[in-house]
């Protein structure tokens, strides 16, 4: 689904009073249309005019800590002016602030603004937090400087906090980090003033701490409310699947698509269906040409056939084919699902054979023919799917077995060519990396991947994205994450949701600040948005920038993940796959079985673990403890079934009780198909999730297997 643009603002007029009785008369904070003003959202050629000479920095990702500081202070040291002297001098400036060495940052900074313009007003700020720590008197005046040359800049809220004049924060600068922080700790004294409640719920639903903020402005201060504020506060709700309350928020918000599909979504997630077809219906009358007009037939589906409704299926299928050509196959496909009439099937496959449903009907008779023992009738069958419908999702797991029943049957070319093209046409899938295996590469298969020991590498450079002014790129490009993280927001003024290239900027920011559980879902989304045809070449373009797959598969929490496997004998790809798969990297979440932090431990088998290890005291919410029990249980696993990666990782999902009554339930002959007759579906995803996720970090980051993959023939 694609989010419209839509920035929220105050009322006008509002008078807010913060610490030091500074009035702040929002005449700015206006409630702004729905539609996006393209000239609002700065462009890299908008905020700053020098041209960016050479996106590449090397960020020395791969060497230590001493050896990334030399080659920075070698190339800060350079003796001719140039942007990686300026850069490096930076960037070097930052690290010896963070370390609380302002002497040695200030020797950086000195006159670097001269040499390096587009961060100059980073520069003045770094300058002048560095003069805070040894000389406060000359930093105010350093404060004041900046707000003299940059009244408008990120920097100017810094300095004007730093000033003490918060409240002229909150009036110029409502969108700011700064901004934030005041907030809270002016909520922290009145918990319940509606003037600091409203900007945190329209700037910053994604605070951790909003829940109890909207509770309260929908309790106490609902008659207050207009339309725009109605949709942030549904909006944060819905992001945290308060779906109850976000129905409330969605009934008094603006009235746009968005809006109404995910307030019919919130009904429909609460069992209130005739409701939330209304709204659908509301929905499809009012935006017709809207890309979620379809979407939001395809729900009215689901509540129909919920309902076992079959003239309304068939009435609403009508209307996707007769309306919504693209959208068509998927309500077929639900009708067909429903009613298994032969007449659907057939209209799927001559209509739109070359739809993902198509692919998996074809793909059904395939798997129907290799269990009638006909394996040249599949074969033709997997064929049909390569050839007409290449992309769809179903044609990595077609070829994949397509290949192996050719082998089966003696056809190693036939065999080779379909393995080769699953990991040409399909890198990310996990049957790429069955299809490796097959292949000979050495990857590990499942009794054998515990041994696989590749080296990986992490990128060294950053390619621009593709939203955001010249100065956020800057500051990508450099590595400086949480300032890049923060420049966004700042740009950003309250939009919650934007075109496919401001999620995906976003998505990616997100990652980089170990945000990854909101910041992974954006990148995701590309896969699944349903945007005008005016924007799908924008993610196109998107899933083909090697920053996507980057993002998509992050390395943090490196060291103690490296340590940690290598101390339990495992392959570091395998341990980070399973982390994403478990937690998406949130050291900190809990899930609703309680099980707690980045390997996602159950209290009483971490009590377990530390009675084995004998450890008396321990929380599994520290990331390095939680990463030591998590890698001590999976190698458990793995001494449990000989070694055997496929049946550990099962069990780590499972539990090793119902792995062992798999296994002599239907014995391992073929572990391929183990997988597919795995009886819960969570186990069987959660398996193909976490192999698959394991061969993507070694397909990204491992020399040997890039090398591999660029050897293939075209």
């Amino acid at each position: 689904m694609k989010h419209l643009t839509k920035s929220f603002f105050l009322t006008t007029g509002i008078v807010l009073i913060i610490g030091g009785g500074y009035p702040i008369y929002s005449s700015l904070l206006v409630n702004k249309t729905n539609k996006i003003n393209k000239a609002e959202t700065p462009t890299i050629s908008q905020v700053v005019t020098t041209p960016i000479k050479s996106p590449s920095f090397n960020l020395g990702a791969n060497l230590t800590q001493s050896q990334r500081l030399d080659q920075l202070e070698k190339r800060s040291q350079a003796p001719e002016p140039s942007l990686d002297r300026s850069r490096s001098r930076y960037v070097l400036a930052n690290i010896y602030l963070s370390k609380r060495r302002p002497n040695e940052s200030l020797a950086l900074l000195a006159g670097l603004e001269n040499d390096y313009p587009l961060l100059a007003e980073y520069i003045f700020l770094r300058r002048s937090q560095a003069l805070a720590i040894i000389n406060p008197s000359q930093a105010r005046d350093n404060w004041n400087q900046i707000l003299s040359t940059y009244p408008q800049s990120f920097a100017a809220a810094v300095a004007l906090n730093a000033l003490g004049r918060s409240s002229e924060v909150l009036a110029k600068f409502p969108s700011h980090p700064q901004s934030r922080s005041i907030l809270k700790t002016e909520l922290a004294k009145t918990p319940d003033r509606f003037e600091l409640l409203v900007p945190m719920a329209v700037y910053f639903t994604d605070d951790k701490d909003i829940m109890p903020i909207l509770n309260r402005l929908v309790t106490n201060h609902s008659q207050q409310l207009n339309s725009a504020q109605w949709s942030a506060i549904a909006q944060g709700y819905f992001d945290r699947r308060n779906h109850k309350k976000a129905i409330q928020a969605y009934a008094n918000a603006e009235v746009n698509p968005d809006n109404l599909y995910l307030w019919g979504r919130s009904l429909q997630r609460t069992n209130r269906n005739n409701e939330a077809n209304s709204v659908y219906n509301r929905l499809v009358q009012s935006f017709p040409s809207h890309p979620l007009a379809p979407r939001a037939m395809l729900r009215m589906m689901d509540i129909a056939i919920a309902k076992k409704d079959l003239g309304n299926v068939n009435k609403l299928s009508d209307r996707l084919v007769a309306s919504y050509p693209n959208t068509a196959s998927e309500g077929l496909f639900k009708k067909f699902n429903f009613s298994q009439t032969p007449a659907t099937r057939n209209q799927i496959l001559t209509r739109y054979p070359q739809s993902n449903e198509a692919g998996i009907l074809i793909w059904r008779a395939a798997q129907q023919q290799a269990k009638n023992r006909n394996l040249k009738a599949a074969i033709a069958q997997t064929q049909k799917i390569i050839t007409n419908i290449p992309k769809s999702e179903i044609a990595a797991e077609a070829g994949y077995w397509g290949g192996k029943w050719a082998r089966n049957l003696g056809d190693r070319t036939t065999a080779t060519q379909k393995f080769q093209k699953v990991i040409k046409n399909h890198p990310d899938s996990y049957f790429a990396w069955r299809s490796a295996v097959q292949l000979g590469w050495q990857v590990g298969d499942f009794t054998t991947l515990r041994n696989i020991r590749l080296p990986m590498t992490k990128p060294d450079l950053r390619m621009p994205l593709p939203s955001g002014s010249a100065v956020l790129q800057e500051l990508y490009i450099l590595g400086q994450d949480q300032d890049a993280s923060d420049r966004w927001q700042f740009e950003q003024k309250g939009q919650v949701s934007r075109s496919p290239n401001q999620i995906f900027t976003e998505g990616v920011l997100r990652v980089g600040v170990n945000d990854n559980l909101r910041g992974l879902k954006q990148i995701e989304s590309m896969y699944w948005l349903d945007v005008p045809e005016s924007e799908k070449a924008d993610i196109k373009n998107i899933i083909k920038q090697p920053t996507f797959a980057q993002t998509l598969y992050p390395m943090p929490y490196w060291e103690p993940i490296s340590r940690w496997s290598n101390t339990n004998n495992l392959p570091i790809a395998l341990v980070i796959g399973l982390i994403r798969q478990e937690s998406r990297f949130e050291s900190q979440i809990v899930s609703s079985a309680e099980a707690i932090g980045l390997m996602q431990i159950i209290p009483e088998t971490g009590a377990w673990i530390a009675g084995k290890k004998k450890i008396a005291n321990y929380s599994l919410r520290n990331p390095e403890q939680n990463i030591e029990f998590g890698t001590w249980y999976l190698d458990y696993t793995h001494s449990r079934f000989a070694n055997n990666t496929m049946l550990a990782v099962a069990s780590y999902n499972a539990g090793p009780g119902r792995v062992t009554q798999w296994v002599n339930s239907f014995g391992i002959n073929d572990l391929d198909e183990f997988v597919q007759r795995i009886p819960y579906d969570e186990t069987r995803g959660y398996v193909e999730y976490v192999l698959g996720n394991y061969w993507n970090y070694l397909r990204l980051y491992s020399p040997q297997i890039q090398q591999q993959k660029n050897n293939l023939p075209l």
